[in-house]
This record gives C-alpha cells, structure tokens and sequence, in this order.
C-alpha cells in the first residue's frame, strides 16, 4: 500500500474522509459478544492479560518504578484504584498513567505484526483503572475479556493504518490510546455518538512520539504507552461528559479504512500477536537466540570465546551497540544484551537491571560481539523461505551467528528468528510457556509460587470470574501479607 501524507500533512479535507466506515467499526466494538468470539481469539486473551500483568510484576525493582510511585502519590490522589504492585490508591487517571508507565518500563510485553509496537501495554492497565469507576463495581471476566478483544482487534489496525498513512515512526500511545478508549467507552456504557467522539478524542490527544528518538538516546520515554493508557480513558470520560472531538482518520481516512473491512472475521489476536521472550527490543531477538542456540549447541562456554559475529537485518544495526549505564540503555542495544545472554541462556530484568550491568566478565564478551548487515535478511528482500505468509509486516527478523573460540575453531550457527513470532516461522508459546515467563518474572520481584499459581489460574480461566478486579487484588501488598510475604518492592515503591 502506498504511503499516505495526511496525517502529519498541513492540509485537511473532509473529502478524504469516510464517516459512515468510522461508526461501522464503533458500533461493531461496541456491539461484539461474548459469543461471538472464537474459543481460540478468547484463551490468546487471557494469555495477554497473564503475560502484560507479568512484565508489570517483573519492572518492580526497576527505577522507573520507583519514580512513577512517588509521581503518582504526590499528584494523582484518589482511591479508585491502585498502583501495580506497591497498591498505592489512586485515581483512575493515575492508575492507567502509572501501571501503563511501569508495564512499559520492561520491554518483554506483547506485541503486534503491522503496528511496530504494543497494544497490551496500554490496554490492559487501562481496562483495570477504568474497572474502578463502573457503577456496582464488578465487571465479570467474560465481559472484560469481550471489551478486551474489542480493543486489541480495533488497536491494531489503527496501528497499522497509522504506519500506512504516515512517514514518521510514531510511538505506541499514538494508537493504543484508541484501543484503550474503545475498552472504557465498552466499559462505561458510551453510547455510539459518544464513542465516536472518544476514539476521536483519544487520537488527536494521543502521543505522537518519535520513537526513534528513544532507540537512538534510551530513556524512561519508552513507547508511550503510559500516555497512550491515559490518554485513552481520558477520552472516554470526556466524551462521556459531552467533550467533543469527533472526526478520526484513523479509522475514516478512505485510503486506509479497508483495513477495517475484516473485523469480527480475521482475528489479529490469533494471527499477528506476538509474546516477548527475552526484555530487549524486537530487533535484537534473533541475534540473541541465535547465540544462544550456537553456544549450548556446541556446549561452548562464554570464558571460552574470542569472537561473535551476529549476521542480520540492517535495522537491528540500529540499536545502541555502546556498554548500557541503565537499563534504559541495555533494553536498546544489541552487544551487552547478546553477552548477557550468552553468559545466562536467558534475558529478563536481571540480566538488563542492576549489578548486571556491571558485570566485568559479560562487559568483556560484550566488547566481543560484532553485528554485521546480511544485505539478503533487509526489509526490501524478507526472508526466501517464508515468502507469502505475511512476514514482509515489520523486516525478516532473522539472524544468523558466528562464534570463534580462543583455540580458534568457528562455529556457525542456523538462521535464527524471533522466538515464539508465528509469522517468522516459529511456534507460538503453549500456555506451559507463557505461565513460565509469568512464574519467572514473579519470583523474582520475591512473589510466593503458591500465589502465582493462583493468579494464573484466574487468568487462564477468567470467563469463570464473577469479578476480574481479583486478579489484580491477589498481587497488592494486603492479598500477599496474608499470604505471609510481601515482597521488599511493595514496601519501598
């Protein structure tokens, strides 16, 4: 599809527009059943939930943790909601700005083919914050569950129209903020003229960040989606009051508004949603993998070696490749994440948090590894072997690695992709797996298994929840002192 000017153009027309497909997705989003959903889009749900609710768990002992924590007390007072996990009260507002924050903080949540970003980030913190301001306060898990599919369906198509309609790589929150709208206009019972003019609130509000920026000169900006969680149930609340703001090209612009035509019929949850398995960004997956693979296929240990070349897509070329001072900065680069890796057979937040970081034994394998453009693995040239199964959606993703050992043997690796990304050839994580990464990254912030256990059950078995507000209840600092523990992040975030 050719690339359209309108949305960072300096002009406007109303010709360009197509009203009546914007209130078909509105009314289809706020009219979807729980019925009519497949079982297989259903339990991809409540796989999201689980693994967003992970990643939060696993930025505990993150800085911006800490800093969003003493944010949000000292200018969101309120007791709508809480904050994950320190369960400080706070307002809706607050909760959606900080739990979006602090999920975004660590870069293993969710992500979707087409939009270059993330949708559970922000929609899954938001839908929590806004459970707090329905009258009678309970929301079961079958409907949380359909308001959820609602949002991630309509969020990444506006993710993806975003990118097909404008030359700027634009951050997360610019179009998951609509996606959080739609769950809360769901949730707040909006009526279709009201909804309309939150999905065009939450677009014109959300932030239209250079996210290249950030890959360039890593900070706590992220992705935007913090502002993309705020953003989105702001608009609904305003709409809801009267605010107007009708009018959002994402979903009328004629150009692009075909990409809507297959809601409620091709389920982007089961087709292009993908699950993080190491905390650094995308582009730097296959590379890690790959000397994963080498390293334990060869049983090489990491004092062993002389050399890694990591062989991939020009894009990835783009990562930070200087020794990270942060985590910021180690979640946005290539060489120390490959090191770490090679030294631990896995990548979660500590091995890009904390003493890690000065770690002097992967400091030098990091001086190590070299990263080289495979001109045949460019976005233009996809990958041969997966041509016409959509993989042409973000790059080729792939990689292969070379590592040479002090007794100068090489070993080569095979192509590695992006693990658990279903479109670049890999099998999508069974439940065993995804429950695993949410096991990991709990224990690790000083959560009981028994306690975990428990919440991975209410999640992979939410439609039986006559209130979902207990999932998030079992991880506050209260529901885990009963349990006998608390872990030192609840008392000190």
């Amino acid at each position: 599809m050719a690339k359209q000017s309108m949305l960072d153009s300096k002009d406007f027309s109303l010709s360009w527009l197509d009203n009546d497909k914007e209130e078909k997705v509105v009314k289809w989003a706020l009219n979807l059943e729980y019925g009519d959903i497949p079982p297989e889009v259903l339990n991809e749900t409540k796989r999201a939930v689980l693994d967003t609710i992970g990643t939060a768990l696993g930025a505990q002992k993150l800085e911006i943790t800490k800093i969003v924590n003493k944010f949000i007390r000292a200018s969101f007072p309120g007791s709508q909601a809480k904050t994950w996990f320190s369960g400080h009260p706070t307002s809706a507002l607050g909760a959606a700005l900080a739990n979006g924050l602090i999920t975004d903080g660590l870069d293993m949540h969710d992500t979707g083919h087409y939009t270059k970003g993330h949708a559970g980030a922000a929609i899954i913190p938001c839908a929590f914050a806004c459970l707090g301001l329905v009258n009678g306060g309970k929301v079961s898990g079958k409907d949380f569950l359909t308001s959820l599919v609602a949002a991630y369906e309509v969020g990444y198509r506006c993710g993806h129209a975003m990118h097909e309609s404008q030359s700027d790589f634009h951050s997360s929150g610019a179009w998951n903020a609509i996606a959080c709208s739609i769950f809360c206009a769901r949730t707040l019972k909006l009526t279709v003229e009201q909804t309309l003019h939150a999905v065009g609130i939450a677009e014109y509000y959300g932030p239209r960040s250079q996210i290249m920026r950030v890959v360039n000169i890593p900070t706590m900006l992220k992705d935007g989606s913090g502002q993309g969680a705020f953003v989105g149930l702001q608009a609904a609340l305003l709409a809801k009051e009267g605010f107007t703001g009708k009018g959002c090209p994402i979903l009328a612009k004629k150009s692009i508004s075909n990409l809507y035509n297959d809601l409620g019929k091709t389920w982007r949850l089961t087709k292009f949603h993908v699950y993080k398995k190491f905390a650094v960004c995308y582009w730097a997956q296959p590379s890690i993998a790959g000397t994963i693979s080498v390293m334990k296929k060869n049983k090489i240990k990491p004092e062993d070696v002389e050399s890694i070349v990591c062989h991939t897509f020009k894009e990835a070329t783009g990562l930070q490749q200087n020794i990270p001072t942060n985590t910021e900065e180690a979640q946005y680069c290539i060489l120390y994440p490959i090191a770490a890796a090679a030294y631990s057979g896995k990548l979660g937040p500590n091995e890009v948090n904390g003493s890690a970081l000065q770690d002097e034994k992967i400091l030098a394998l990091a001086k190590k590894v070299k990263i080289l453009v495979d001109e045949n693995l460019t976005s233009e040239a996809g990958d041969p072997e997966l041509k016409g199964k959509d993989t042409a959606s973000m790059t080729a993703n792939i990689a292969w690695v070379e590592v040479t050992t002090k007794d100068g043997k090489t070993y080569k690796g095979d192509k590695a992709r992006v693990p658990w990304d279903r479109l670049a050839g890999e099998p999508a994580p069974g439940d065993d797996e995804i429950t695993g990464k949410f096991m990991s990254l709990g224990s690790d912030v000083g959560v009981e298994e028994k306690l975990l256990k428990s919440v991975v059950s209410k999640c992979l078995k939410m439609e039986n929840e006559s209130d979902v507000m207990t999932i998030e209840a079992a991880l506050m600092p209260a529901s885990r002192q009963e349990h006998g523990q608390c872990a030192s992040s609840c008392k000190t975030s």
